[in-house]
């Protein structure tokens, strides 16, 4: 019979693993077949949400792991295929905000991770990876959130000062949170690596760990298409 600090720590490490789809996506036979690969600690489940925005979707899934005491959330899209062993082999590098390689799924194929990078006058124009051997656990400014892994205590330090931790910043204008602060034009789920940062969490990248990313594509007479 297990001792009560053995029960404890099981429960720290369990995992939510946290699906996120668009509405009406079916999945491929390759991502089925991840699935039910997919290697977690005891008392992990799945949940899956489709049909909302990505970062109402995100922040649902942190309000449920605080509230259910899950050790960490696994932040996973219907369209990215990782090892079966991505989020053991990630709760091992004992990091607070780690996720796996993967590329875009459109040209030019770059990895959906790096540091920000900037114009002559200052202006941040994207983010880029730095140089890395396969195998290396490089620092980022930024990670995606398609196969990430994140700790509870990350994620509540993140809250307490955000309220909603992702949130979608490319408009038309620029947005302000609730607080009037406004939110860095980019992905929500650059906002929530650019506020860890913020917060004493630096984001990285296990290159030893790659994930596919599945494409959509359109045949035509003139040959297969990226729409």
């Amino acid at each position: 019979m297990p001792g009560a600090w053995e029960i404890l720590q099981m429960r720290l490490n369990r995992v939510l693993v946290w699906i996120i789809a668009p509405p009406e996506l079916k999945h491929s036979r390759y991502w089925c077949q991840a699935y039910r690969a997919l290697q977690l600690p005891p008392g992990s489940p799945f949940q899956y949400i489709e049909g909302f925005p990505y970062d109402a979707a995100r922040n649902i899934g942190l309000k449920q792991m605080i509230d259910a005491q899950f050790g960490y959330i696994f932040m996973w899209d219907t369209d990215t295929l990782p090892p079966a062993d991505v989020v053991l082999r990630l709760i091992e590098t004992g990091r607070d905000l780690i996720g796996a390689l993967y590329t875009r799924r459109g040209p030019p194929f770059d990895i959906v991770a790096g540091n920000a990078t900037y114009d002559p006058q200052g202006k941040n124009i994207g983010f880029k990876m730095p140089p890395y051997k396969q195998g290396d656990i490089v620092p980022v400014d930024v990670v995606g959130m398609g196969v990430t892994l994140i700790s509870r205590r990350c994620v509540q330090a993140i809250m307490a000062k955000h309220p909603r931790p992702f949130a979608w910043g490319v408009d038309l204008e620029s947005i302000r949170e609730e607080s009037g602060a406004l939110v860095p034009r980019t992905s929500e789920d650059f906002v929530f690596c650019i506020r860890a940062k913020e917060c004493g969490f630096q984001p990285w990248i296990h290159t030893g760990l790659q994930a596919q990313h599945e494409l959509l594509a359109v045949a035509t007479p003139q040959g297969v298409q990226m729409p």
